[in-house]
Formats: C-alpha cells, sequence, structure tokens
C-alpha cells in the first residue's frame, strides 16, 4: 500500500511535483513544449513498487529537445544528489553540457508546499566547470553507495530589495520591510544581477560559484526531431524520442518503421517498455502485444507496473480493457499493481468510471480506498445515480464507500441526484441525508436555499469537510496523529 507513509514523505513529493509544473508553466510562457520525461514527476501518487528506471531528466521540450532536470527546494540552494562510487548514479550522469537544472523554491502554505513564479536555471556544463568548488555532504545512509547531497556555495538573500551596485567582491543592495541598505560578501562567486534587479527573499540567486545562470533563449532556435533520436545509440536518447513522438504528430509517419523494428530488436528493456507504449497510442497492433507481455510477465513486477502507468497515460479501449483484465484477475489479488490498474481506471487514466464501482467494498481494503480515491469531478450522471443508489444497498460496507466516492465526486451534479433521492425516499433516507451533510457547505446552502431540507442538514454542515478549522484537511491528519500518542501515563 503506497501511500502509507509519513506526511513529510508526501510533503516532499507535492513540493517536488508543484515545483516541476511550475517550472512547465513557466518553459511553456516561453516558447517551450515541454513533457514529462521521467514519468510521474509531476505527481505526488506514491506507490511502493520502485520503478528501475534510466536516469532521465524530468522534462524535455519535444521542440527544441532541451532537457531540463528539476530541483523543488525548500531553502533555495544548488544542490544535486550524488553517489560517486557509483557511476550510474553520479550526479551527471547520461547529462550533456547543454541540459539544464532548475531550481525553485517552495514555501509552505495552508494547502501544502507552493512554488515561486520562476525558477534559476543552470547548464549542467557550468556545473561541472564549477564542481571542484562544491561541498560533498555526508551520507544519506549507512548502506554502500548510498547517495550524498553536493553542494555548489551560493548567496541567497533572506529578504526581498533591489540592487544599488555591484563590484568584484561585494553586492549593495536596498532591503525592504525594513528599508535599510546591506552588503553581501561575494568573493570568490559570479554574480547573478545587475544594479537595479529586483529580488525576492529565498527565491533568488544573487551569486554563486557556477560561472553563470543560463540563457534559456538560444535554445528556442533548436529543432528536436524525436525520428533521428530513435537511432541513437544512446538508450537516454532512445527513451526520450520513443516519448517524444506522441507529441509530434508530424513526424509519426517516419517514426512508425523505426518503431516496429525496436519492438523487435531493442534489447534495453526499459526502452523497449515505453517504445511499446509510443506503438499502441499509434495504434499498432505489435505495440499492444509486447506492452501485453510487460504487463502480465511474472520476471520484472517494477516493469510491470510501468506498463501500467503507460496504459493510464495514453488511454483509450485496449488500455482500458487491460486494466480492467488485471484488476479483475484473482492472481493479482494483494499485489499493488491492482490498485495501480484500478486508481488507472479512474480520473488519473482513462476516466472508466463504470468499471470502479465493483471494487467500492473489494475485500481488500487498499482496492476499494483505490477505487473511491479514483472517482472524478467529472464521473458521468448515471454513474452518480447509481452511486446514490447504493446507499440504501443493504451492504453495510458499501454504503460508506458509495457516500464518500459522492463527497470526492463533489459538485452541482451529486447535489441535485441526491436530492431527487431524498425527495423520492423521505429525510428517513438515512444515508442519503448524511452524504448531502458531508457535501461542501456553501454549494449545499446555495442549492437549498428556501428548502425544509436545509434546516434539518445545518447541524451537519457545521462539521463537513473543511467547514472549520478542525475539519480543515491538515488539521483532520495532525490531530489524529496526535491522538494515536496516547500511551502517556507512566506504569507504576
Amino acid at each position: 500500500m503506497g501511500f502509507k507513509v509519513d506526511s513529510s514523505f508526501l510533503r516532499y513529493l507535492t513540493m517536488g511535483a508543484r515545483g516541476t509544473r511550475q517550472v512547465i508553466a513557466e518553459l511553456e510562457g516561453l516558447g517551450f513544449e515541454p513533457i514529462e520525461l521521467e514519468r510521474y514527476c509531476t505527481s505526488n501518487k506514491i506507490w511502493a513498487t520502485k520503478v528501475k528506471r534510466l536516469r532521465l531528466p524530468d522534462l524535455i521540450c519535444v521542440k527544441t529537445g532541451l532537457k531540463v532536470e528539476v530541483r523543488a527546494k525548500s531553502a533555495l540552494t544548488i544542490k544535486m544528489s550524488d553517489a560517486p562510487a557509483n557511476p550510474d548514479r553520479v550526479w551527471d550522469a547520461g547529462a550533456e553540457d547543454e541540459d539544464v537544472v532548475a531550481f525553485i523554491a517552495c514555501r509552505n502554505g495552508p494547502g501544502g508546499p507552493f512554488p515561486a513564479d520562476h525558477a534559476a536555471y543552470f547548464d549542467i556544463g557550468s556545473l561541472r566547470r564549477s564542481a571542484r568548488k562544491s561541498i560533498l555532504g555526508p551520507a544519506k545512509s549507512a548502506s554502500e553507495g548510498a547517495e550524498r547531497d553536493r553542494t555548489w556555495p551560493s548567496t541567497v538573500p533572506k529578504r526581498s530589495g533591489t540592487v544599488l551596485s555591484v563590484t568584484r567582491d561585494k553586492l549593495l543592495v536596498q532591503m525592504e520591510e525594513p528599508a535599510r541598505k546591506q552588503s553581501f560578501n561575494v568573493a570568490g562567486r559570479n554574480v547573478y544581477v545587475a544594479a537595479g534587479d529586483r529580488f525576492e527573499a529565498g527565491m533568488t540567486f544573487l551569486a554563486g560559484v557556477p560561472d553563470r545562470m543560463a540563457d534559456l533563449s538560444p535554445h528556442l532556435a533548436r529543432r528536436y526531431d524525436p525520428v533521428k533520436g530513435l537511432r541513437s545509440a544512446r538508450a537516454v536518447d532512445r527513451y526520450a524520442a520513443a516519448k517524444a513522438v506522441r507529441f509530434r504528430p508530424e513526424r509519426e509517419q517516419a517514426a512508425l518503421p523505426l518503431l516496429e523494428r525496436a519492438l523487435k530488436s531493442e534489447r534495453e528493456a526499459r526502452v523497449a517498455l515505453e517504445v511499446a507504449g509510443t506503438a499502441t497510442a499509434l495504434g499498432l497492433a505489435a505495440g499492444q502485444g509486447r506492452i501485453a507481455d510487460f504487463l502480465w510477465s511474472d520476471d520484472a513486477a517494477d516493469l510491470s507496473m510501468e506498463a501500467i502507468l503507460i496504459l493510464t497515460e495514453i488511454g483509450g479501449d485496449f488500455a482500458r480493457e487491460q486494466l480492467a483484465q488485471l484488476a479483475a484477475d484473482p492472481d493479482f489479488e494483494g499485489d499493488e499493481r491492482r490498485q495501480a490498474a484500478i486508481w488507472g481506471l479512474g480520473k488519473a487514466g482513462v476516466k472508466a468510471y463504470h468499471d470502479l464501482l465493483p471494487y467500492l467494498n473489494d475485500a481488500d481494503e487498499n482496492v476499494a480506498f483505490h477505487a473511491i480515491a479514483a472517482f472524478g469531478h467529472d464521473t458521468p450522471r448515471p454513474i452518480v445515480q447509481r452511486l446514490v443508489r447504493a446507499l440504501s444497498n443493504g451492504e453495510p460496507s458499501l454504503a460508506p464507500a458509495a457516500s464518500e466516492a459522492l463527497r470526492v465526486i463533489g459538485g452541482r451534479k451529486v447535489l441535485e441526484v441526491l436530492v431527487k433521492a431524498i425527495e423520492q425516499s423521505g429525510s428517513d433516507f438515512a444515508w442519503g441525508m448524511a452524504t448531502l451533510g458531508r457535501l461542501e457547505p456553501k454549494l449545499v446552502r446555495e442549492g437549498l436555499r428556501g428548502s425544509p431540507l436545509l434546516a434539518q442538514l445545518e447541524p451537519m454542515l457545521l462539521m463537513a469537510h473543511g467547514a472549520n478549522w478542525l475539519t480543515a484537511e491538515d488539521a483532520v491528519v495532525n490531530f489524529a496523529f496526535l491522538l494515536k500518542q496516547d500511551l502517556y501515563a507512566p506504569v507504576n
């Protein structure tokens, strides 16, 4: 069960995902067309099954070929993970000088970490040239070959302000709140700002040991050809090309013969799986057969899991068929891949909400959790009606599951279907009333204005999800955690 972990790990994943999404938005604003290269880098969904992927940058621009690694940090630093004893896991393994690292600061907010508006970009070449000035931290674990943090010294202001003047050794700035002048010693560092520049507290690099920050504009003149990439001798380039082809429709026909050939000849399993996913998305029957081989294989559970994630990503009838088949297969009972298949059938993937209904009260609690959470706001009305009917089904485990699914879906559609059912059954429709009282209070109050039902629901709305500070999501989790710390009296 991948999501039963501490909240600090989820916060870390959320910070990375939101930071990457912000970098994507910024790159798009500059004229790039970035996509995920490292699958799930924009997601905070946790799976226990670890996929042994190639060492990849997070993003690739399908127009220019620019590859970008994203590092979201609560404290802005030029820091990379390094494993000096493992050539495959050193900080710049497989990277080219023109590849870029985006460092973006994140701050805590009521809804979790939120990123700065802009990232700071450094190319790999500048980091390599200054690597001898970087500092290697202690091992993160006791295991042999454990990763360590490699940090390039830099200057980041604690308060916002404006640069007044720059000399070789000193940076003079006008700080805000309170307004006063301050100088920074930048001896031995390269300055990245000029007089008149404004900077934000904790969000801006003023100086650092890398010789320069990256200028992304020259990359916009480049043109990336994924078809050429499919012929590369480098596995990382073939992988990137296989994924990028899906987003370059004008190159699909030229890529098809190479994809068909790679389905038979590619020896790097992770590249072969990505080729199969793209071939499937482009309608090649041979691609469907190859990805099914990975999906149903007993030899490599991690690649089978990756096949599920790829089918979730590409969608379509074949993906739905395979995911539904795996979810129903008794051989996968107790296997996290079943949870992933059900997740893929929902809002994160093919949105086959009808296929989720049989799993709402599955004997495997983790499967039921995923089925409930997989419903989206776009769930069709007929499925909402079936969920409302399930509230009076009589099965003690189904009614609460259907109620929670309806709360997750939310919105006016759920409100209308519930109200109609209550009007037909009377206010003694207990699960209907309870579910109505769990919807967003503002929605219920506006939708039921003038209805006698509203007065009956008001006490429940006071404790609805998010209705007060103790029912806010973070408060519920934190308070439940506190209450579990119940062994406090000394043993006499």
